[in-house]
């Protein structure tokens, strides 16, 4: 069994309305409309829209049905009905989670057979009107263009088939810990987050392997985490809690010697103002972990780097398949080493978590490759978040680094305009790698579940909004002015 529900009845009643409304808006009559009113005709129907986000969030076939109905294109409108009627017809017959798995299952197959998965959307990158309705009359490959732009799409696609699982699981999941773990891993670890979805019987009844092995995994990386809270709880103890408040004031570039210069550091300390905005002293303790963990991480590749260690990603292939995985385990770094922050395994899961998946590469192969350039941008990376963290506290860590971005724009639904394609898609992937840095780091509940939700739909200002029961009444209007 999964450990967790997912309501696929309330999942199909809203499939349910999103059919209907985009029926409405794509018939006869209301072609007629517009063509009979073009100054008052609005081809955006936000009704639709927040229907496809909430089916769909924010992925190539959320914004393909919006073009669909704005354009009115009949090969378009064709397909995005079959897609809708096949997705419902599936949830009605097997569940979400066989749903899911095969969306996710096609996709990751696409990566190997190079050729783009039969469920994937035309407007998966922005396309001219004249480009659009050529490909929609297009079949097979073709219909993505160039085998060069084919490779980019069925990439994308995958990487957006992952998202929308996650997304699915919290938006319609009952929110246990099972149910955030598997939407973690789909971010995190993709391969391992399918594997746990196979967790359904029903998965296995269509024809999934019916192999259990990522468990081993699962379990790892679980003790993995328990060592290290096991320790930071006892180094607290010890004093250096407060280092960790003050970490980025050190810098993160400081060798290990500072940690333990930290320890002297009056345990009195006045700690970052940040700390009082939050209802619950949780979140203020979230912030100084992850300072905490930055600063252990960047100390313990630094003290590997002059030592032959195991690449982790072979590691967790070995305790996968069971072939000598304990032994290898143990040793993630170097023999008669028992340091969790010098277990390579641990190293790449909490760059992960501090940086998101995408984001932590240059950190780990970097580190793999010892590549010194590529390390010490991810440094560099983890340093300026950890700034952030360090003077707005992790909860505004998403809207900073959102409102930062150059060519952030309000989202608007329907556009057509190809130079905005780069843009769309580089909110989205920091979208979903913030989405993954709060389930990882945020105290888990409704609030983190709801700034997920927010942020891997795209959606700044929920996320704002998201926030505020958490939020101390004079500090919630300082979060929403930042919007």
């Amino acid at each position: 069994m999964t450990g967790y529900s997912v309501d696929a009845m309330e999942f199909l009643q809203t499939v349910n309305q999103l059919e209907r409304r985009f029926e409405e808006v794509t018939s006869p009559g209301a072609l007629r409309k517009a063509m009979a009113e073009p100054e008052s005709y609005d081809p955006v129907d936000h009704r639709l829209y927040v229907l496809a986000h909430d089916v769909f969030a924010d992925t190539g076939w959320a914004m393909t049905i919006m073009v669909a109905a704005a354009s009115f294109d009949g090969a378009l409108v064709g397909q995005c009905k079959e897609f809708i009627q096949g997705c419902s017809s599936v949830v009605r017959m097997y569940g979400i989670n066989v749903w899911l798995y095969g969306l996710v299952n096609g996709s990751t197959v696409a990566m190997f057979t190079g050729e783009p998965s039969e469920n994937t959307p035309i407007c998966i990158q922005t396309l001219h009107r004249s480009e659009l309705v050529k490909r929609c009359r297009l079949k097979g490959p073709k219909r993505f263009g160039s085998k060069r732009n084919q490779q980019k799409v069925i990439r994308e696609h995958c990487r957006q088939m992952h998202k929308l699982a996650a997304y699915t699981l919290m938006r319609w999941g009952d929110g246990s810990d099972p149910c955030i773990d598997t939407a973690l891993m789909l971010l995190h670890e993709p391969a391992i987050g399918m594997c746990m979805l196979r967790e359904d019987p029903k998965v296995l009844q269509v024809g999934a392997a019916p192999d259990m092995n990522f468990r081993r995994v699962v379990a790892a990386l679980a003790e993995l985490r328990a060592r290290a809270d096991e320790e930071f709880v006892r180094e607290s103890s010890a004093g250096l809690e407060s280092g960790a408040k003050v970490a980025s004031k050190s810098g993160l570039k400081a060798e290990w010697e500072t940690v333990h210069e930290t320890a002297q550091i009056d345990t009195q300390e006045t700690a970052p103002d940040h700390a009082d905005y939050y209802k619950d002293p949780a979140y203020a303790q979230a912030s100084a972990r992850y300072l905490y963990d930055a600063r252990r991480l960047i100390a313990g590749y630094r003290e590997l780097w002059d030592r032959t260690t195991p690449d982790a990603a072979k590691v967790l292939v070995a305790i996968e398949q069971g072939e000598e995985g304990g032994e290898k385990y143990d040793a993630g770094a170097a023999s008669d080493d028992d340091s969790v922050w010098h277990n390579v395994v641990h190293l790449r899961e909490v760059s992960r978590s501090l940086l998101g998946a995408d984001n932590a590469c240059e950190l780990i192969e970097g580190f793999n490759e010892r590549d010194v350039a590529r390390f010490d941008q991810g440094v560099a990376l983890l340093e300026s978040m950890a700034e952030i963290v360090e003077m707005e506290g992790l909860p505004m860590l998403p809207i900073v680094m959102l409102d930062e971005q150059d060519g952030y724009v309000g989202k608007r639904p329907g556009g057509l305009v190809k130079s905005s394609d780069d843009n769309r898609r580089k909110v989205s992937e920091i979208g979903e790698f913030l989405a993954g840095i709060v389930l990882a780091r945020f105290p888990r509940g409704d609030v983190a579940k709801q700034c997920a939700l927010a942020l891997l739909d795209g959606e700044i200002v929920q996320y704002a909004k998201a926030l505020r029961p958490m939020l101390r009444d004079d500090i919630e209007e300082v979060a929403s002015a930042r919007t």
